[in-house]
């Protein structure tokens, strides 16, 4: 048991004194949250008040900022979902405290007391110290009992996942040989290619449906704007701060006069296209703040690669609308390609409905775990189960669109690994693929769980 409590031993406190976040269990905060605070979630008996969710938010956002850097902006923390991210890992929290109570899964005060002991945080001379104890959680501003509410919970959940891997998985060496040939074997598709450009002179365009498009789209089709700016890099050799620059630059009207004043560079783009401009400064993401400025106007510090960039914009010559039939002719190509897509589509379907995808077309063997079709190309994520098709799976159910093109893929014929191979890897695969089934076994459990609890979640208090 000291062995699982060392190994497992995550809880605020470690966090807390060390600096160590181990993402799995950044969410685990100190002990119970009850008063005046406001309800944001409930799982079944359970309450989510909003100082956990905060401060578990807290936790995630500084683990994402110390990760990505310079590249944590506004864009990647919408990407990355921390707000959905936080709230469904406590409430997994929540489930699994649950269910370590329907289950009668506990940690007793005897292994609790042993792991606390083992803490070297708590240590003095190599042996536990009450007094230090004691201390060291008075001065980090920690309740002890809620601490040790917090860890004895963390460490019974801990418990729990490992009762759950542990006893879901069971795989004999027919299992492990099966998954062997899936992953490690080839397989050759046949297919039949339908393309859309085949079926264009098929569709016929609805001049009324083309002149809406027109008035709805006409303000996206013109020239590239023409930009000249003048810009100061400042970087970790700089005596000056890219802050107090600005600032500065603001009461100034000439760049040029403020940066021979303060012995900084200023540097001229001349004219650049804006695609020019986007490719010379695509490392600081210039699409972001470039739309936003105005003639004369000067740029917020703009961060990336360990330097500041503070530009002024000199000119910007907005690009001329383009003349209304050369407008038409694209939108009239798009409105083509479109339902000719849709055509070729469900002409696919119908191929596969049908069940007359007999075709002379070969993949060529290809390993069950490639991500490219020679000659066709890359296969979507979504699509990638083509590669299990089988004698028991002869076609594949949907048509799949690669390279703008719809295929119609269906098995031909598989290759075996070889016995000799299998016998030599037969361990280190056992143990990859307990690996692998062990964390999707626990997903579905949780989703399982999920689906059993009454779990209300207020959005709107957030």
């Amino acid at each position: 048991m000291l062995r699982f409590m060392r190994k497992y031993a995550t809880g605020y406190l470690v966090k807390a004194l060390f600096g160590v976040i181990i993402l799995v269990f950044i969410f685990w905060g100190v002990g119970s949250f009850k008063g005046g605070e406001k309800v944001i979630a409930e799982v079944g008996p359970h309450k989510i008040y909003h100082e956990e969710y905060q401060e578990a938010y807290k936790n995630i956002f500084n683990t994402y900022k110390f990760m990505y850097k310079d590249k944590f902006d506004e864009n990647l923390l919408k990407e990355l979902k921390i707000k959905e991210k936080v709230m469904d890992e406590i409430i997994n929290k929540h489930l699994l405290a649950l269910k370590a109570k329907e289950m009668g899964v506990r940690v007793s005060d005897a292994e609790f007391n042993e792991y606390i002991r083992n803490m070297n945080a708590f240590k003095r001379d190599g042996k536990f110290n009450e007094k230090t104890y004691i201390e060291i959680l008075k001065r980090s501003g920690i309740d002890p009992k809620k601490f040790e509410e917090s860890e004895k919970t963390a460490l019974t959940v801990m418990k729990l996942t490992n009762i759950i891997n542990d006893n879901g998985l069971f795989i004999d060496e027919a299992d492990l040989w099966a998954s062997y040939i899936k992953e490690k074997g080839m397989v050759n598709l046949s297919y039949i290619q339908v393309d859309p450009s085949e079926y264009k002179n098929k569709v016929n365009v609805d001049e009324k449906e083309l002149e809406n498009m027109y008035e709805k789209e006409k303000g996206a089709f013109k020239g590239e704007n023409l930009y000249r700016l003048k810009y100061i890099v400042i970087d970790e050799k700089s005596t000056v701060k890219d802050d107090a620059v600005y600032m500065e630059l603001l009461k100034f009207s000439d760049i040029d006069v403020y940066g021979k004043r303060n012995g900084l560079e200023v540097i001229d783009t001349g004219a650049l296209k804006e695609s020019e401009l986007l490719k010379k400064f695509k490392d600081v993401k210039v699409e972001e703040w470039i739309k936003g400025l105005k003639k004369g106007d000067i740029s917020l510090p703009i961060r990336g690669n360990s330097k500041s960039y503070i530009f002024k914009l000199i000119v910007l010559d907005e690009g001329k609308p383009f003349d209304k039939a050369i407008i038409m002719k694209e939108l009239r190509e798009r409105i083509v390609l479109d339902k000719a897509r849709m055509f070729a589509k469900a002409n696919a379907e119908e191929v596969i409905s049908k069940k007359t995808y007999g075709s002379k077309n070969e993949t060529g063997f290809l390993q069950r775990n490639t991500n490219d079709i020679p000659k066709i190309g890359p296969i979507p994520r979504e699509n990638i189960d083509i590669l299990t098709l089988s004698k028991d799976h002869v076609i594949y159910g949907k048509p799949v669109e690669i390279s703008g093109k719809y295929y119609v893929f269906s098995f031909k014929d598989e290759k075996i690994p070889e016995k000799q191979g299998w016998e030599k890897n037969k361990k280190e695969y056992a143990n990859y693929i307990l690996s692998k089934k062990s964390g999707e076994y626990f997903r579905s459990f949780m989703e399982d769980l999920k689906k059993k609890k009454n779990i209300k979640i207020h959005w709107n208090d957030l």
